[in-house]
């Protein structure tokens, strides 16, 4: 069904590129592959959009083997305490990374420059409205595939994208398991390092730096949670801020955006199971973060954020992230965030509508599941 050669071949038509650069990419290709056509029960539509996204993100891969070939001075772009959200899905972390974007001194990576790469210098304004609205056409097509998504979590070509779209690149990132079902993939990644997952993230942050700057980088993705060490080593004087919800809410809520993802490529999803993987993933990651935060020595990267306090005056608590950056938040810049959270209220596509008995997941079970993050924490 999904043939590699065949794939790196139409990928490298699409880009009019040959190179892909070291093949450590492949190990997790062919698991990938490999998991897609054996457990994701995909059907024909799924088929079409599992082929049609590795190919692109193939042509990706090409188009940044040969930036960084063609013009070495990006190794020279420095990123400097960068700005990086954490938190559970589903835990205000994407309005957090909206509202952050409207402060013209943050640079946010935006959809349209995350996925769909174009050879070239990138800096022509027809090329980059050509790619914009070619971004968003392929949203409005989703709308029509999946057309109760917008009320889960907006999207579009000038949203803020998070950094899975980079790690996409590399083939390893939590965005498959979400889409499709592929749980002997996500446990390798589990196992996985992500060294060199995080070098190429830096490597990308470089080359859309060479074509527009800010004062810091404002960097989001579930993802980091799982793999805090292989970021920190990286980033070392990175400014982390962790956003802290109720995990029993989160996991509802995120199991109803799997599940609407999942359906769409595939008739056999069954909504327990998926209730239950993503309750356990979720408890892995938030146990493999408490664990690296009671090691860590040395400078404390971290600031925590109530979901509830940060939900009750956002622009307060994003204050008080200015201050962790070492940073003042200008009154122009907060009113503009102001206004974002004005004019794009939570429910503006209609209601997200969900319960844990949806998902085969029982409350009191859930918060014994999770009882040492809610007390550290203070959630409850």
């Amino acid at each position: 069904m999904f043939d590699k050669a065949e794939m790196l071949h139409r990928a490298a038509l699409l880009a009019g590129l040959t190179d892909y650069g070291e093949p450590s990419f492949e190990e997790a290709l062919e698991r990938l592959l490999y998991s897609a056509q054996h457990e994701a029960g995909l059907n024909a539509t799924g088929i079409d959009i599992f082929h049609d996204e590795v190919i692109r993100l193939l042509s990706n891969r090409l188009v940044l083997v040969n930036e960084w070939k063609t013009n070495p001075t990006l190794a020279d772009e420095d990123i400097e305490r960068p700005l990086f959200i954490l938190g559970l899905p589903r835990s205000g972390t994407s309005i957090l990374h909206e509202l952050l974007a409207q402060d013209i001194e943050n640079r946010v990576p935006l959809t349209w420059e995350t996925t769909r790469l174009t050879a070239g210098s990138g800096h022509e304004p027809q090329r980059e409205e050509e790619t914009i609205s070619q971004t968003e056409n392929e949203f409005l097509q989703i709308d029509k595939i999946i057309p109760d998504f917008k009320k889960i979590h907006r999207i579009g070509a000038l949203f803020p994208d998070e950094c899975v779209a980079f790690m996409n690149n590399d083939f390893k990132s939590m965005h498959f398991h979400v889409c499709y079902k592929l749980p002997k993939f996500q446990k390798w990644l589990d196992r996985s390092s992500f060294a060199d997952v995080y070098r190429s993230h830096k490597q990308q942050l470089q080359r859309l730096q060479s074509r527009k700057r800010g004062v810091q980088w404002v960097l989001k993705s579930p993802q980091h949670l799982w793999k805090l060490d292989a970021l920190l080593e990286v980033y070392p004087d990175a400014h982390l801020v962790q956003l802290h919800r109720d995990p029993v809410d989160s996991v509802a809520s995120y199991a109803s955006l799997v599940h609407s993802l999942r359906r769409a490529v595939s008739d056999v999803q069954d909504p327990r199971e998926i209730g239950h993987e993503w309750a356990e993933y979720f408890a892995l990651g938030l146990k493999k973060t408490m664990e690296f935060r009671n090691k860590l020595e040395g400078r404390n990267p971290f600031l925590d954020i109530p979901y509830r306090e940060f939900m009750d005056d956002p622009v307060r608590m994003i204050g008080r992230i200015y201050i962790h950056c070492g940073r003042t938040l200008t009154p122009t810049a907060a009113e503009k965030m102001k206004y974002y959270m004005r004019s794009h209220p939570a429910d503006m596509f209609g209601k997200h509508r969900y319960k844990l008995a949806d998902f085969g997941l029982d409350l009191d079970e859930e918060r014994e599941r999770f009882q040492s993050y809610r007390q550290e924490f203070i959630v409850i």
